[in-house]
């Protein structure tokens, strides 16, 4: 494996450098190897339950190495997309309250009624009366998006919970309408992180612990690809998927030699 000609790191977070609120064996040493070999890295994760603040108190609290630069959420993501693509349009969400801090930093309007714009997160604060609103938004011809696709997310003690795609099936189901996926296996959150920083997709490598959306996000991109199975995905499920990640380790800590 050859990162010398790897200039950013995108890096998930859920599975990857920590499972719920434990860090997974090896994360800060390789941060830590990434800030001494001065490698450009950024957490970018699909979860959109938090705010970019709410990301920086937990890594600053598991003691990773990170400034508000150093985060990219698919929240964020989604106030970016919605405001180049539907500026002044409504929004009706369902989402925590740390979606909704982010979404208004983007200057987002979210009403309660007549939206415009159905917007699903992963909301950790679900409530059946959302789900009955969003559905009734969508039958009248609300335009449907989601953070992200991902169907449940990793907690400790090898456990998962529904996650935003979970939440989206169920409005599928009920109103035949489908989502368009801001979030990972989508490129638009690399191509944008790309543009800031003004490096290019061949000089960056996206890891994480899901075939469907880390490591299908940078075959988009085509950025180089590395899969750890300290989450979602085992070594069955990427010998069955049709896209392969380019390396497959057990866990971040086995990247460390290849920066020394």
């Amino acid at each position: 494996m050859d990162f010398s000609k790897i200039e950013l790191f995108l890096l998930d977070m859920d599975g990857t450098i920590y499972l719920d609120h434990d860090l997974i064996d090896g994360a800060l040493d390789f941060i830590n190897a990434l800030i001494a070999t001065k490698k450009k890295y950024i957490f970018m994760t699909n979860n959109s339950s938090k705010s970019k603040k709410a990301y920086l108190d937990k890594l600053n609290f598991l003691k990773i190495p990170c400034q508000e630069e150093n985060i990219f959420t698919s929240g964020m993501a989604m106030g970016i997309y919605l405001n180049t693509n539907y500026p002044d349009k409504t929004v009706y969400f369902l989402g925590t309250k740390s979606l909704e801090e982010e979404l208004k930093s983007y200057h987002i309007t979210l009403v309660e009624d007549n939206p415009d714009i159905v917007v699903v997160g992963y909301d950790r604060e679900l409530t059946y009366h959302k789900l009955e609103k969003a559905c009734q938004f969508l039958d009248d011809g609300a335009i449907f998006l989601a953070t992200n696709c991902d169907l449940v997310c990793p907690i400790a003690n090898h456990r998962y919970v529904p996650d935003c795609g979970s939440i989206c099936h169920m409005l599928t189901t009920a109103t035949k309408k489908t989502p368009t996926y801001i979030g990972k296996p989508s490129p638009y959150m690399i191509h944008i992180l790309s543009q800031k920083t003004g490096i290019k997709v061949e000089n960056i490598v996206v890891i994480g612990d899901r075939i469907y959306t880390d490591i299908m996000a940078g075959y988009n991109a085509k950025t180089m690809t590395i899969c750890v199975l300290s989450g979602e995905s085992t070594q069955a499920t990427i010998d069955e998927s049709p896209i392969k990640p380019d390396y497959v380790v057990n866990s971040i800590k086995d990247l460390i030699k290849f920066l020394k």
